[in-house]
């Protein structure tokens, strides 16, 4: 997943860096960042990599994913038909959800970019969740540090947040996280 490059202006502001400085801490030009921030180019991964450590090893904040996760998990179940899997999305206003199987647990997501693909071309009156959805995001326990689910953010754009036998407690998506990560910004004292 590629991350959105406004995302990355975001972080660097709640780093306290400017684009020159952290040019300069990855090694490129002040105006290869403004072009990335801006949408201007699509630099190699590596360098985005490269971006994210950086602006990460910046931001320290000692919460843990308990205090940004989205409680209880919208889900769907394996054998849903692709219909009620669209509802649901739509009621809920939401871009994925992750699939559980018979016993609640965790067995994919399906996110909506590959369900559109999905339901151009396929028949969509054989679908159904297990055949739409993708392997799973990252999994993490409500404990962890919102520093070390940061790292995951510069891949993913969700992780979910699991019991010890794989049932869904949360949800965190990258925008759940960049509005906390601005929130906590705001507070600090100056």
């Amino acid at each position: 997943m590629i991350p959105d490059f406004s995302e990355l202006k975001k972080l660097r502001q709640i780093a306290g860096l400017t684009q020159a400085e952290l040019a300069k801490r990855v090694g490129v030009s002040q105006s290869f960042i403004a072009k990335i921030e801006n949408g201007k180019i699509d630099p190699k991964f590596s360098i985005i990599k490269k971006i994210y450590d950086e602006l990460l090893l910046m931001i320290n904040i000692q919460d843990t994913a308990e205090k940004i996760m989205h409680s209880p998990v919208i889900v769907a179940h394996e054998k849903d038909d692709i219909l009620s899997v669209v509802n649901k999305m739509e009621n809920y206003n939401i871009s994925q959800i992750p699939v559980v199987n018979n016993d609640e647990k965790l067995i994919g997501i399906i996110y909506d970019y590959v369900l559109l693909r999905k339901i151009i071309s396929n028949n969509i009156k054989k679908l159904t969740a297990s055949k739409v959805m993708s392997p799973l995001p990252p999994l993490i326990q409500k404990t962890e540090p919102i520093n070390g689910i940061l790292r995951l953010f510069s891949k993913y754009s969700v992780v979910l947040v699991i019991d010890d036998k794989l049932h869904p407690l949360g949800i965190i998506t990258r925008s759940d996280l960049i509005g906390f990560l601005v929130k906590h910004k705001l507070e600090e004292p100056q």
